[in-house]
């Protein structure tokens, strides 16, 4: 592919403009894709989008650079630099969006006449924010395999300049920002599986195995059946992915199962793979698309997995048809042991009985159980702590995670902070996870800091006691 662009084009940025100067140049296009995390770990969408590249433009190379906490952003910047890249995308969660800065910042100095595009939730939930960075030339608002392939075509001088890109928005030279519409793929059929050569390093990736969830001795590589969620719990972007693209039905996506399938066995013959995580936000679609899954499943695959599930559908037959495919484990979220909390600020409407229930019914099966909390949350108090940790005890779940409330821009959880002036000055340190510090301000009624830090230790104290990585 060479570029082909005229010098001058209206209104382009001036990233744009100096790419489209360099005239003709070596073959092929160079994508680089980056993301900032706290450790080493895979980005499903990252390569998808590099799959989807592959198939459709012809000859270019896909590179990923990994941002861990604490890299040095110059360093990373000059292995950016040393890939040449034609365009770099940036992917972002908001809770490391302020953390990703001085990389943004250190891309832009090291390569000022490459265009910058910023895709994942802060991209989605905040594109005000996102594209008013002066680092930034690209914000990708939904699903990005086809909007970046539209994009590079665009660089590749294959189309005009002129017209918006659907899924993207476009920072001009002027200042103005054209809008493309969102952008979220139909049907995931159209789709090519993900690249996972996107993670090797000498042909390997099992450097990245997160294996101490099931058992320290287990390759684990996380896969994806589908897309989306129905849900509107209130702490999580999904209510505004939800409102962005009119309601559940357009949302839920799912894969072909035997397509999924197959693909699955090449994965662990490619990698050696021993046990695959579902990450999928809703693992349960309908019960005749989970039974098509499970058996062909069992069939091609045949290795232990683990799901995320809702309490709702952990029903004794579900369970039992889960476990006879192979499930080793199912992750569910119990987020506050009070009843009326969950109801009232998290719009998570299951009963205590219901989820003691669900828990009881996995156990039983043979199922292990993780289980989610948070603590921390608006109007929480500390009697609503009390009554999460004595829910856990009572379920005790082999893994307990407990995480300390983040406010989410674009989640109704957000704006009530927002409206009751609780929210805190944003701050670049601030993490989805570490427990014992208020996210929020002190407020009446709610857990004061000298309490945080006392449930904080409980906590600790449980999860030492309770948690069993290996089971």
């Amino acid at each position: 592919m060479h570029l082909r662009l005229p010098d001058r084009w209206p209104g382009a940025s001036a990233a744009m403009r100096a790419l489209a100067a360099r005239g003709r140049r070596p073959k092929p296009f160079s994508l680089v894709l980056a993301f900032y995390q706290r450790d080493p770990a895979y980005s499903l969408g990252l390569a998808s989008i590099s799959a989807y590249a592959k198939r459709e433009i012809q000859n270019v190379r896909v590179s990923l650079v990994p941002i861990l906490r604490g890299d040095d952003a110059e360093r990373v910047a000059r292995i950016v630099a040393d890939l040449q890249p034609d365009l770099l995308g940036v992917a972002a969660m908001s809770p490391t969006w302020l953390p990703s800065d001085p990389y943004l910042q250190a891309f832009k100095r090291a390569l000022p006449d490459v265009p910058v595009l910023v895709g994942g939730y802060q991209a989605i939930v905040s594109p005000e924010e996102t594209i008013a960075h002066q680092a930034v030339d690209f914000v990708c608002v939904g699903d990005g395999e086809a909007p970046v392939a539209a994009l590079i075509r665009r660089l590749a001088g294959e189309t005009s300049v002129s017209e918006p890109i659907t899924g993207l928005w476009e920072k001009r030279g002027d200042g103005t920002v054209v809008r493309g519409a969102p952008f979220l793929v139909q049907d995931l059929r159209e789709l090519p599986f993900p690249d996972y050569s996107l993670f090797e390093r000498d042909g390997d990736i099992h450097y990245l195995s997160p294996r101490a969830i099931q058992s320290p001795t287990l390759i684990t590589l996380p896969v994806l059946s589908g897309r989306g969620c129905p849900y509107r719990c209130t702490y999580c972007a999904n209510t505004t992915l939800l409102d962005l693209f009119g309601g559940k039905n357009g949302l839920l996506r799912k894969h072909d199962p035997e397509a999924l399938t197959r693909e699955l066995a090449r994965l662990r013959d490619r990698h050696g793979v021993q046990f695959f995580q579902f990450w999928d936000e809703e693992f349960v679609y309908d019960a005749r698309y989970t039974k098509t899954l499970f058996s062909s499943y069992r069939e091609r695959v045949g290795l232990p997995f683990s799901m995320f599930a809702r309490v709702e559908s952990m029903s004794d037959e579900f369970c039992a048809a889960a476990r006879a495919a192979g499930c080793h484990s199912m992750w569910f979220g119990v987020e506050s042991g009070s009843e009326e909390y969950r109801r009232r600020y998290l719009n998570r409407r299951m009963a205590t009985e219901r989820i003691i229930e669900a828990a009881t019914t996995a156990q039983k099966h043979g199922i292990k159980r993780f289980a989610f909390a948070m603590v921390g949350m608006p109007f929480e108090s500390r009697s609503d702590v009390d009554a999460t940790l004595a829910l856990m005890r009572a379920i005790r779940p082999e893994l307990s995670v407990f995480s300390q409330y983040v406010p989410l821009p674009g989640t109704p959880l957000y704006e009530l902070c927002r409206q009751h002036d609780l929210l805190l000055p944003a701050a670049a340190d601030q993490q989805m996870w570490p427990l014992g510090a208020l996210n929020i301000r002190q407020h009446p009624g709610a857990l004061t800091p000298a309490e945080m830090q006392e449930v904080a230790a409980e906590i600790m104290t449980y999860l030492d006691v309770t948690n069993r990585f290996d089971a």
